[in-house]
């Protein structure tokens, strides 16, 4: 009974577990509802902390780009600021220079006036026709002298005002102090006012002093307007001679002529005559004598060298004859201005209104301000203008340049006929010893003999054209020796025994051993090697014709190519040596094409 009671119990006491842990289980799911709750709350705030943080973040990006908005703006307002800041210094400095321009200059500007009526002819009409008073044309030129005692057109005004009233010793102490303050400016404006005022002898003892004081290697764009005159004989023919004589004494101290060489070192100042030459020279292809080329092998890149100069002669000829198709001294019948003057007088203004360096240097500074002021202030698109203006503003040139781009290349530099035909008179002695130069270097590197080479056979070719190989014989001569190498390797081909014995002999024996194999694979094998060793000894026994026949046929192909190439190399090699001495002989023409200067 008390056994059947413990049972019970046990039960008892479990259902009363289970029911405290349903107890349990039911305040923990209210525990867990009431988190849950909890939960939907926290991830309600976390939904709207979130659209918060969205919303921050989008009002930070407006603000990011409102303030770049503002950086830029202010970058903006602070680079306008900083051109307006140079545009202002600028105007600031371009007036105050301008201030200065006329307070230091303006008795330049009198100057200049006065000058330039005073070098007009109807001044001097008016002076000896008593219309103008002469102690006014003193009181004047006085006065300039006075208020600019440093500037060279002072005292050269008053030089010409004393030759008017025919006051020489005056005009000397005036022309003398006119020299020592710039002897090239006064020496080119006393010969040119005497070549208006209609005194050629004395205009030409001033261009000689001008000449005199030049530097060949600085020669301004001035030279340019006095060059045109002197060639067109405004300043009569005894300043055209001293000219010339300068210039061709100028050409001779500043030309450097290397023998026998593609390259010498460049003119002083100048672009050297001989590379101006090589320019000109003719140039080989690589398709022209392409046959000569492969037979002369090593030879002939100094073949083409030689022959390549040898062509300067005519190509500098041709390019003469083409350029001045009148020679040297005819008269260019389209050039209407020779002789009228205009050339002078162009020149005499261009003296007259030329800067002194002060001058030219506050101009500069002005022109830079300028073009600031042009550009809003950007300095550095305004430094580029600048000096791009300066760019174009002509550089001084020297006379080898000069000279070697009017006769070369007259599109590069302005001037007329004439004044070219006076360029080539000054480089004409070093162009024709440039040119004897280059045949004599030339005709060094020309060959007595030139040997063509096909395979292996080879002959020797005179290049003289009056001396030439009879052709035919040599490609008789290179036909008998392919003929009689192919003969020799045709009696060469027999038939070869060891080969032949060899094939029989592995032929057999691969014959024998098809019996002791019955197997089908093994008998297969060595049936096919005793067909194939059979098939190689009847080959040898029978193809001796065939082989031979193979020799001959290549050697006709060999002989056709080989007398091919050799006859056009003959006929290339007549018509290149031809060409050659042809060329050669063309200093001569050349020569006499110079015969008028050399008479002069």
């Amino acid at each position: 009974m008390d056994d059947w009671l413990e049972p019970g119990s046990a039960l008892h006491r479990l259902t009363e577990r289970i029911e405290g842990i349903e107890t349990g289980q039911g305040r923990h799911e209210g525990k867990l509802d009431s988190f849950r709750d909890g939960l939907h709350g926290v991830e309600e705030d976390v939904v709207r902390l979130s659209d918060e943080v969205d919303h921050v973040r989008r009002e930070i990006s407006g603000l990011e780009s409102a303030v770049a908005d503002t950086r830029q703006t202010l970058d903006t307002f602070i680079e306008q600021y900083g051109r307006d800041r140079e545009v202002s210094k600028a105007q600031a400095e371009l007036s105050r220079l301008t201030t200065e321009w006329y307070a230091t200059f303006s008795q330049r500007k009198q100057t200049r006036a006065l000058a330039r009526g005073l070098v007009h002819t109807l001044t001097a009409q008016a002076v000896y026709r008593n219309v103008v008073n002469t102690a006014t044309v003193r009181a004047s030129s006085e006065e300039r002298l006075l208020l600019e005692p440093t500037y060279w057109l002072a005292p050269a005004t008053m030089a010409v005002a004393a030759k008017f009233r025919n006051e020489e010793e005056q005009g000397e102490r005036a022309r003398a102090h006119a020299c020592a303050l710039d002897a090239a400016k006064a020496n080119l404006f006393f010969s040119l006012t005497c070549s208006r005022l209609g005194d050629e002898k004395e205009a030409a003892a001033w261009m000689d002093l001008y000449l005199q004081s030049l530097d060949p290697n600085e020669l301004g764009q001035d030279f340019l307007v006095v060059l045109e005159a002197i060639a067109g004989k405004e300043l009569g023919a005894k300043a055209l001679g001293y000219t010339q004589q300068a210039m061709a004494r100028w050409s001779r101290g500043n030309s450097a002529l290397s023998a026998g060489g593609y390259a010498s070192p460049k003119a002083s100042g100048g672009t050297d005559l001989e590379s101006r030459l090589l320019n000109l020279r003719s140039r080989l292809t690589e398709s022209r004598y392409k046959a000569l080329r492969e037979t002369c092998g090593a030879q002939w890149e100094g073949l083409r060298d030689g022959w390549e100069l040898s062509t300067v002669t005519d190509r500098t000829l041709a390019h003469l004859d083409e350029t001045f198709p009148d020679g040297f001294d005819k008269a260019d019948p389209v050039d209407t201005s020779v002789g009228s003057g205009i050339h002078v007088e162009s020149a005499l203004e261009r003296l007259i209104d030329q800067l002194e360096p002060d001058e030219g240097d506050m101009r500069e500074r002005m022109r830079r301000l300028e073009r600031i002021i042009e550009y809003g202030g950007d300095l550095e698109a305004a430094g580029q203008a600048h000096d791009s203006s300066l760019a174009l503003d002509a550089a001084p040139v020297s006379l080898m340049t000069l000279l070697d781009q009017a006769v070369f290349e007259p599109d590069e530099v302005r001037l007329g006929q004439p004044a070219r035909r006076m360029a080539l008179h000054a480089i004409w002695p070093g162009l024709e010893e440039a040119a004897q130069r280059f045949v004599t270097t030339s005709r060094d590197r020309l060959p007595r003999h030139v040997t063509l080479r096909v395979g292996a056979w080879s002959c020797s070719v005179p290049t003289d054209p009056r001396q030439m190989a009879d052709p035919n014989r040599l490609v008789n001569d290179l036909a008998s020796r392919i003929e009689r190498q192919t003969q020799g390797q045709s009696d060469a081909v027999v038939r070869r025994w060891p080969r032949l014995l060899a094939a029989l002999t592995m032929g057999t024996l691969t014959g024998a051993l098809l019996t002791p194999f019955v197997d089908d694979g093994a008998r297969w094998i060595f049936l096919l090697l005793t067909i194939g060793m059979f098939t190689w000894a009847g080959w040898e026994m029978w193809s001796v014709p065939l082989r031979k026949r193979r020799v001959r046929d290549h050697g006709i192909r060999v002989r056709h190519e080989a007398v091919t190439t050799l006859a056009d190399a003959l006929r290339q090699c007549e018509d290149f040596f031809e060409d050659w001495h042809a060329a050669l002989d063309r200093l001569d023409f050349l020569t006499q094409w110079g015969e008028t200067h050399k008479r002069d």
